[in-house]
C-alpha cells in the first residue's frame, strides 16, 4: 500500500475528530531547478502530456545526497548516471553507471535506486537491476562491484531499498522485501544481518536509529536506538504531535550527531532534531509536501542540518531548501 493512500486512509479515519491548528513556521525555497531531458543540467523523468508524473517508483531521479563539503549528488536514475553539483549549483562530473557496471562485472545496464557517500573518495550506488552495490571512485573512475550471496545464505539480500555507510566504511543494505538489513564491510565481505531493521538511519559513529510503531487504534510512535548495530535497542523519544501522526520516517543524523526524523500529520508537516537524549532541539512546521512522484528519498540534508527537498513543476524539476 502506497503512502498516499495511508494517508488518506488514516484521515479519513479521523474525518469525525475536531484537529488543533499547526500554523507552518517554516517553507521551502527553490535552491536548483532542471529542465527534462539527457544533456547537462537537465534530468530524466517521465509524465502525461499533461504534465503529471505517472504512478509508480522510477519515474525520475530517485535518490539525493549532500556530502560533507557541501556537493550535491543526483541519481539520474533514467539516464543511468551520477551528476555532481558543488554548493552553488554550479555542475561538475559527470559518471555514466553503464559503463561502471562494465567495468565492475554487472551482468545488466544497472538502475539506480539509492546513493551513499562512502569513505576515500568512493561514492556507492544501490543498483535493483542487478541486485548489487556500485562502488565508484569519485577521483579516478574506477569501480567494482558487492553482489548479494545466493537464496539460502544467511547474507541474501533480496530487494534493495536504501543504503547507508559509516565512517568506518562499512554498507548497510536495507531489504524491504526480506525486511532486515545487510552489513558489509568496507571491502564488501559479509559481515552481520540486523532482522527487522529497515527505515534505519546510521550516524557517522555508527549509531542506529529507527522508528517503531506501538500497538493500539491510534499508534504511538518511538525512536528506539543502539549504539552500534547488532546492540540492544533501547526507547530514545516518543513523537509527540499536535493531530494524529499519518507517516514518519528517519532522514538522518548530520554532523553533530543530531538525528533528524519528518513526520505528516492530515494538515502539516514536522521536521525536528533530536540530540542523544531524545530532546527536541529544533522543530520546523511547513505545509503538506507533495514530491510529485514516488522518490526513494524525498528528504536529505547536510552535514550542518539543513533539510533539502524536491518538487516537480513540469516543466522544471526543482530541489528545494528549508528555510
Amino acid at each position: 500500500m502506497n503512502r498516499a493512500l495511508v494517508i488518506l486512509l488514516i484521515f479519513v479515519s479521523h474525518a469525525g475528530f475536531a484537529m488543533n491548528p499547526e500554523p507552518a513556521t517554516a517553507s521551502f525555497s527553490r535552491w536548483l531547478a532542471f529542465s527534462q531531458g539527457d544533456k547537462a543540467h537537465q534530468l530524466l523523468w517521465l509524465c502525461e502530456e499533461n504534465g503529471s508524473m505517472l504512478d509508480g517508483p522510477f519515474q525520475g531521479p530517485m535518490a539525493f545526497i549532500t556530502d560533507k563539503k557541501g556537493n550535491l549528488w543526483v541519481g539520474d536514475s533514467l539516464n543511468a548516471r551520477v551528476l555532481a553539483f558543488d554548493s552553488t549549483g554550479k555542475q561538475g562530473r559527470e559518471y555514466d553507471l553503464i559503463s561502471a557496471a562494465k567495468k565492475a562485472g554487472l551482468a545488466s545496464d544497472p538502475l539506480l535506486i539509492d546513493l551513499a557517500p562512502s569513505i576515500n573518495g568512493k561514492l556507492l550506488v544501490a543498483d535493483v537491476i542487478n541486485n548489487a552495490i556500485l562502488e565508484i571512485d569519485v577521483h579516478n573512475g574506477n569501480t567494482r562491484a558487492f553482489a548479494s550471496p545466493p537464496v539460502g545464505d544467511k547474507y541474501h539480500w533480496s530487494q534493495i531499498n536504501r543504503i547507508h555507510c559509516d565512517r568506518a566504511g562499512r554498507i548497510y543494505i536495507e531489504d524491504v522485501a526480506l525486511r532486515q538489513t545487510v552489513i558489509l564491510s568496507r571491502d564488501g565481505k559479509t559481515q552481520m544481518v540486523l532482522p527487522g531493521q529497515i527505515g534505519i538511519a546510521i550516524s557517522e559513529n555508527s549509531r542506529l536509529a529507527l522508528i517503531v510503531a506501538g500497538d493500539g487504534e491510534e499508534p504511538e510512535w518511538y525512536i528506539y536506538t543502539c549504539k552500534q548495530p547488532g546492540g540492544e535497542l533501547s526507547k530514545l523519544a516518543r513523537l509527540n504531535a499536535e493531530n494524529p501522526i499519518l507517516w514518519t520516517s528517519l532522514i538522518g543524523y548530520d554532523s553533530h550527531r543530531q538525528l533528524h526524523v519528518v513526520y505528516d500529520t492530515a494538515q502539516a508537516r514536522h521536521y525536528i532534531a533530536l540530540d542523544e537524549e531524545g530532546r527536541v532541539i529544533k522543530k520546523n512546521t511547513t505545509t503538506l509536501h507533495d514530491p510529485g512522484y514516488d522518490v526513494n528519498r524525498p528528504d536529505w540534508l547536510d552535514k550542518n542540518g539543513t533539510i533539502y527537498s524536491l518538487q516537480v513543476r513540469h516543466p522544471a524539476f526543482e530541489i528545494l531548501k528549508l528555510e
